[in-house]
């Protein structure tokens, strides 16, 4: 399975005033896995990832622990979701 990163459509009209950078999904073609956003707000700003979705990855919520930018938090999510869809791969009968 080819998981990639899209980027987010940017906000338009007002939203796009007080938004702050475009986040980024994690996805195979037809399934959400994983989505990593910018928290700019507060002293704990930064980058967090969220998965699950009914994708068969357990939901995983990282907002309080923002990483430093967009790659570490794209790369975290994507380690996050391979090794989950790793362990789903070998419990399968085969």
């Amino acid at each position: 399975m080819a998981l990639r990163w899209k980027r987010d459509k940017p906000p338009t009209g007002l939203q796009r005033i007080v938004s702050g950078p475009v986040g980024y999904t994690l996805w195979d073609g037809k399934q959400r896995y994983a989505t990593a956003r910018a928290t700019v707000r507060g002293p704990g700003a930064g980058w967090y990832w969220v998965a699950g979705w009914g994708s068969g990855i357990p939901h995983l919520n990282t907002c309080n622990q923002p990483l430093v930018d967009a790659d570490a938090a794209k790369a975290a999510a994507m380690s996050y979701v391979r090794k989950c869809l790793s362990a789903q791969n070998q419990s399968q009968p085969g």
